[in-house]
C-alpha cells in the first residue's frame, strides 16, 4: 500500500483558506497586537488578545472579525493604573504594513479602577486638601477632608456622593448627595466647597486612547468605567507618531 504523498505547504495554505480555517492567521495577527498594546495603551503586567477572522484569507489582509483584549495592571497614565481594562472590537480593517488601524465598526471597553489607586490619584491631583481621602462605599463615593476657613484648618468633614460622567466623556466629578448630611447637616456652601475643590476626580482627557465614558459605578470596591471607543477616533489614535 503506498502511502499518501505530501501535500507542498502552498497547497495547504489555498486548503485552509477554502474551508474557511483562521486560526493560523488569527494567531499572528494576536502576536503582532500584543507587541503594539504597550506602544498605545501603555505598560501593563500582562496582555491576552484573541483573535477571530472569516477566513485565513481575510485575516492575512487585515480584515479581523472581533478583538478582544484584556490588559492587568495597565499603567494608563503616571497616576492611573487599571487593575483590568477590557476593549471589544468588531470589524476591525488594519494595514499589515504599516501596522495601523484603518478602520474600526464598533469599540467597547471596561476599565476596572481599585479604590486605593481612586484614593491616591485623587490626592495627587488635589494636594493642598488636607487629610483628603476617598472611598468605595456601597454604590456611593466617600469624600473625607479638612476644609479651611480663612485659611485655617477646621475639623474632618465626610460627605457621600456619587460620580458624574462630564467633559464629554473624559472626565468624573464628584457630586454630593445633598438628601444625606448625616445628623448634623453640612451647608450648601461646604457642599460646594467639597465639589470645586474636588473636581474633576478622574480626568481622562490627556489619555492618548481616544476614549468616551458613559457609565460609572462603585463595584465590589472598584470603580468600574465602560463606555466606547470613537470609531472616527481610531484612525487617528492609531497614525500618531510612536
Amino acid at each position: 500500500m503506498r502511502c499518501p504523498r505530501p501535500r507542498p505547504s502552498g497547497e495547504i495554505l489555498l486548503i485552509l483558506v477554502l474551508i474557511g480555517c483562521a486560526r493560523p492567521g488569527e494567531k499572528q495577527a494576536e502576536k503582532a497586537i500584543q507587541k503594539l498594546l504597550p506602544e498605545y495603551l501603555g505598560p501593563a503586567r500582562s496582555y491576552k488578545t484573541e483573535v477571530k477572522g472569516k477566513s485565513l484569507g481575510a485575516v492575512m489582509r487585515g480584515r479581523l472579525r472581533e478583538v478582544h483584549i484584556v490588559g492587568t495592571d495597565v499603567q494608563l497614565t503616571d497616576e492611573l493604573l487599571v487593575r483590568e481594562l477590557t476593549i471589544d472590537a468588531d470589524e476591525v480593517m488594519a494595514d499589515l504594513k504599516t501596522r495601523s488601524l484603518k478602520g474600526v465598526g464598533k469599540a467597547t471597553f471596561t476599565a476596572r479602577i481599585d479604590e486605593n489607586r481612586l484614593d491616591f490619584m485623587a490626592r495627587k491631583r488635589r494636594p493642598r486638601l488636607l487629610d483628603l481621602r476617598l472611598a468605595l462605599r456601597g454604590k456611593s463615593v466617600q469624600v473625607t477632608l479638612r476644609p479651611e476657613v480663612f485659611g485655617h484648618p477646621t475639623l474632618p468633614l465626610t460627605v457621600d456622593g456619587t460620580l458624574a460622567v462630564r467633559g464629554g466623556g473624559k472626565s468624573l466629578d464628584f457630586s454630593p448627595d445633598r438628601g444625606r448630611l448625616t445628623i448634623v447637616p453640612i451647608p450648601e456652601a461646604v457642599l460646594d466647597f467639597v465639589a470645586e475643590r474636588l473636581n474633576p476626580v478622574v480626568d481622562l482627557s490627556a489619555l492618548t486612547v481616544p476614549i468616551r465614558i458613559e457609565k460609572a459605578e462603585s463595584v465590589g470596591g472598584q470603580l468600574v468605567l465602560s463606555g466606547t471607543i470613537p470609531p472616527d477616533e481610531i484612525a487617528r489614535w492609531s497614525a500618531r507618531p510612536r
